[in-house]
């Protein structure tokens, strides 16, 4: 006689979803490009030499090679500097920026394929309350993410994929808050070029403000950060929410 019950499945292991296998690929994927870079550790020399400014497709070249190096995890200041030496101030800072907002999208998207299923059901906590206050403050935590010299913006790249942050928002704040960098790293690379001793001190200038700027920021950006009640009341609505 066949009975009308049915035994329930067993709730499958977290660590066996798709969604914890993607995001374990996106990890070992960041790792190993980490690992390579230190490995290779591209230089200032090799990437002038890669391709001559000459060449009838060296625009292209360079914002398609600066989007994969940024995907890569090559430092976008590194990219920058050469930039200004291939091309002078003006192709310095607009090639790069264009290839390096492209790979910083390009591997938003390799992190939001990845990892976003994964974060959105396992994220909690002071992580969570982080995530949210990212999320809600939209281009201007782009911006100043970009701007704070302790996060690696290549890095930052993919883990943007991973949260609520809106691509458009993503590419406003990415451009915002890398320009200011790229023009101060690509003028160091131009007057280095020229042997202009005066424009490299004004951009060794700027740098230097630069990074004091976002040193003062991050502290002020750490004290602002989600506190244990904050996190409580974050995390609070969503424990309640019924399933």
């Amino acid at each position: 006689m066949r009975s009308d019950q049915t035994t329930p499945k067993a709730p499958q292991q977290w660590w066996r979803t798709g969604a914890a296998l993607r995001f374990g690929l996106l990890a070992l994927l960041v790792a190993t490009l980490s690992v390579v870079m230190l490995i290779i550790h591209p230089d200032k020399s090799s990437l002038t030499h890669a391709v001559g400014p000459d060449h009838p497709f060296a625009p292209a070249i360079a914002v398609i090679g600066a989007a994969l190096l940024t995907t890569a995890l090559v430092p976008r200041t590194l990219l920058a500097g050469v930039g200004g030496v291939l091309f002078g101030f003006a192709g310095g800072v607009l090639y790069i920026m264009a290839g390096v907002i492209l790979g910083a999208f390009l591997a938003y998207l390799i992190g939001r394929f990845l990892g976003r299923d994964f974060m959105a059901r396992h994220l909690s906590g002071r992580f969570l309350a982080v995530e949210q206050a990212v999320a809600n403050r939209g281009i201007v935590a782009v911006i100043i993410s970009r701007m704070i010299p302790f996060v690696p913006f290549c890095v930052a790249n993919y883990v943007f994929g991973t949260t609520r942050v809106r691509p458009a928002t993503f590419i406003a704040g990415t451009t915002l808050g890398a320009l200011p960098a790229t023009i101060a790293y690509a003028a160091l690379g131009s007057a280095t070029a020229r042997g202009d001793t005066l424009g490299m001190s004004l951009a060794g200038a700027m740098i230097a403000t630069l990074g004091i700027g976002g040193s003062i920021g991050t502290y002020f950006v750490w004290r602002r950060r989600p506190r244990k009640q904050q996190t409580a009341v974050a995390v609070a609505p969503i424990s309640a929410a019924p399933a």
